[in-house]
């Protein structure tokens, strides 16, 4: 089933009541981790700040938890409880799924089934686990510089939808987005590393 038919049905299923995340992690079953990183991923793909301190770190650390476990091998993804027995209110839960569903729809219509021995393979899920996680935490450094999270966000968006709909192209588009994405973050250090040590070159000589 396809993420943004998952969130359609949860939209019917909860439209006057909370939606806890234990239901999603449930009803998502096998398709999990590309079902919560998916959801945990679509609030940092809005191309304007979030006026919330942290954001970005508390949505990175749910998805290192998940990349983690599919790297190391877990079948399904295992919430801590505290966090398994949080609740979207129906206003809330209903805005976030329309808006995910709008930005969904379109990747999901070129995405299918392809190279699924690849996509679902043992190897495979643990390099995607990994690529995961590393895109998250980059996605969580609070960086002074804006919209930064978008590259590892979308990036993560490719690898889930690839995760759910086993398609092994959308994965390996997301390992090549990894790479470019670390390239990215890394010229981003150089430049503050040279910024810094020409501030200290003239402090040291004031």
């Amino acid at each position: 089933m396809k993420l943004s038919q998952i969130f359609s049905k949860l939209l019917v299923d909860y439209a006057d009541r909370p939606l806890p995340l234990h239901v999603l992690v449930k009803h998502a079953g096998n398709s999990g981790f590309g079902t919560i990183a998916g959801m945990l991923t679509i609030p940092m793909l809005i191309p304007l700040p979030i006026p919330l301190a942290g954001f970005s770190t508390l949505v990175g650390s749910g998805i290192i938890l998940l990349g983690s476990q599919l790297a190391l091998g877990y079948d399904r993804p295992y919430l801590p409880k505290w966090i398994e027995r949080q609740e979207l209110s129906p206003a809330a839960s209903q805005k976030l799924f329309k808006n995910i569903n709008r930005l969904l729809q379109p990747l999901e219509r070129m995405s299918r089934n392809r190279f699924s021995g690849f996509s679902n393979s043992w190897w495979g899920c643990r390099i995607t686990g990994i690529c995961l996680a590393w895109d998250a935490l980059l996605m969580s450094l609070p960086l002074p510089i804006p919209l930064t999270n978008l590259a590892p966000a979308y990036t993560i968006l490719f690898l889930a939808i690839g995760l759910l709909e086993l398609d092994g192209l959308f994965i390996l588009i997301g390992y090549g987005m990894t790479m470019a994405t670390t390239i990215f973050f890394a010229s981003i250090a150089g430049t503050i590393w040279q910024l810094a040590n020409h501030w200290l070159q003239i402090l040291i000589e004031s």
